[in-house]
């Protein structure tokens, strides 16, 4: 936008909200990416889930100069409950019209903000929007272009380790990667935000699913990029990602599926994480996913109401945005996240949380 009076670029309706966890040294950057775009944000919210370096100081020290540049930048800390708690802290105390969720080692490119937000402007009927994100270390191939998701709940990154000139045209899809992300607070007020029980993990694809359900779209532009600092070390998936994957991917199948395709597809989603358990281990997390699931299916079955309630569109729609098959190309294998590169080495006991 610019400011007719004095033709001054004036700052986006846009809160963007950054949760971290001891990423003070990444923090830098991911922020003086969001001030050089054009229009700014009005606010930046870094919401920290207990970090114990020194991500307080770093953000409060950074203030000033972000200032200059019109953005309001404020510290909440919280309990480490992950991050979709985070998220949501963030953007209900945000009085903007969209919230752009932004992960503390992303990078936006310049332009993120205004081609996501033209996007928005354009079509009353988008509820999210997200481009290309691009690994820093390799920015000639796509980390994702959106999010897949099969029947049993399985989802991963769209595109991931092809090439960026993969991602040539926009489309509609079930959900994108919240690393980058912007979205309207009005349709995050409708659904109820990100669902706090899942912790880490399926949160982004859950949330693009139930936008989906309540009548909204998400879409991804290829004019939107942003680079995504993992390095090429990749470590071992830790029990407690394992454990969070197992619950999340299990609730968001119980709590979103229509009574049809729950009947139809619930049974093998369960019967996968009782396989996965058995004959792959560790074990334990993944036991640990199913018992949770039994001792909170009340809990569940209640989220399930309350998201049924809200659903606007029927399953086929789901459906038809949904991957055509029910596990990616490439699968894990126990690691955190796919290489980019034959070069990406599993390093033991690495960690990528926010």
């Amino acid at each position: 936008m610019t400011d007719p009076m004095t033709g001054a670029a004036t700052a986006a309706d846009v809160t963007v909200v950054i949760p971290t966890y001891n990423r003070a040294r990444d923090l830098p950057a991911t922020l003086a990416a969001i001030a050089a775009q054009v229009p700014p944000p009005r606010a930046v919210t870094v919401v920290d889930n207990s970090s114990t370096d020194d991500t307080q100081a770093v953000v409060e020290g950074l203030a000033p100069s972000l200032a200059e540049k019109g953005i309001a930048l404020a510290y909440r800390r919280k309990d480490p409950n992950g991050p979709a708690a985070a998220r949501n802290l963030g953007w209900r105390e945000a009085d903007t019209a969209a919230i752009a969720f932004v992960d503390s080692d992303v990078s936006l490119e310049p332009g993120w903000l205004s081609a996501c937000g033209a996007a928005l402007a354009a079509d009353a009927g988008l509820g999210a929007v997200g481009g290309k994100v691009v690994y820093a270390h390799r920015p000639d191939l796509l980390n994702c272009f959106g999010g897949e998701i099969g029947p049993i709940g399985l989802a991963w990154d769209s595109l991931e380790g092809e090439p960026v000139a993969a991602a040539a045209r926009a489309r509609d899809v079930l959900w994108a990667n919240c690393s980058a992300l912007l979205v309207r607070r009005d349709a995050l007020a409708a659904i109820g935000g990100f669902d706090e029980a899942f912790f880490y993990g399926y949160e982004d694809s859950d949330l693009g699913w139930r936008l989906t359900l309540a009548g909204w779209r998400v879409r991804v532009i290829p004019q939107a990029s942003v680079l995504h600092r993992v390095g090429r070390e990749i470590g071992k998936a830790a029990d407690a990602i394992l454990f969070h994957s197992g619950k999340n991917r299990l609730r968001s199948v119980l709590t979103n599926w229509g009574p049809l395709r729950l009947t139809l597809y619930g049974p093998p989603a369960l019967a996968y994480g009782i396989a996965d358990a058995l004959l792959r281990g560790p074990r334990r997390p993944k036991g640990r996913a199913l018992v949770w699931t039994l001792t909170h299916l009340p809990q569940t079955l209640a989220r399930r109401r309350a998201v049924q309630a809200t659903r606007r569109v029927g399953d086929g729609a789901v459906a038809a945005l949904m991957a055509g098959r029910f596990f990616p190309k490439r699968r894990l294998h126990g690691l955190r996240r796919r290489p980019a590169d034959a070069g990406a080495l599993p390093v033991a006991g690495a960690d990528d949380r926010v």
